[in-house]
């Protein structure tokens, strides 16, 4: 018989409020890829879990499966992003950068060498080495089997994840190619 819950550790890509108290959290995992699940009374002031479910974290969780969304119901704070949430570009870089992550992946298991590059970017941008990031973020693309971005001119890496993904991004265009 499968274990009903298990133990990960997860970047949190983002997070919605539902009703009061509960949140959806979509999390990058390497033994799962990306997983939404829903945390119980996380937004009430009293919980534990509410200061380690923000984005960029990473986070070790512990996951009850159920018929629908698993429950994620203990968190603890393995890595923690606030020092890149101290003015507005860099928040919008980790926005970006998440987003990019979660339109990229998808719910199955991720190679260790593709991990190892989704958090040396995400180390990079916390220790704000923003410009190995872009060349990070190529060679990301390359591991997932798709084509290098520089083939088709794109005018930014979000421009290739857009192509990718066949859906249009929401984040600024901070990485565009050309600095002015």
């Amino acid at each position: 018989m499968a274990s009903r819950s298990m133990s990960l550790s997860a970047i949190i890509l983002k997070r919605r409020n539902i009703g009061e108290t509960d949140r959806i959290v979509t999390l990058l995992t390497k033994k799962m890829g990306k997983i939404v699940c829903i945390t119980k009374g996380v937004r009430k002031l009293s919980s534990s879990k509410r200061a380690f479910m923000e984005p960029g974290n990473i986070v070790q969780i512990l996951l009850i499966k159920t018929k629908s969304l698993p429950i994620l119901t203990q968190a603890k704070l393995i890595n923690d992003a606030s020092s890149i949430r101290v003015d507005l570009s860099s928040i919008r870089q980790l926005v970006q950068i998440l987003e990019i992550f979660d339109k990229l992946f998808v719910e199955e298991e991720i190679p260790t060498e593709i991990y190892q590059t989704v958090l040396r970017i995400r180390g990079c941008l916390i220790s704000h080495e923003t410009r190995l990031i872009r060349g990070l973020l190529k060679r990301l693309i390359l591991q997932l089997g798709f084509p290098e971005p520089n083939m088709k001119q794109y005018e930014s890496i979000l421009e290739c994840v857009q192509e990718i993904a066949e859906r249009p991004m929401k984040s600024f265009k901070y990485l565009a190619v050309t600095n002015k």
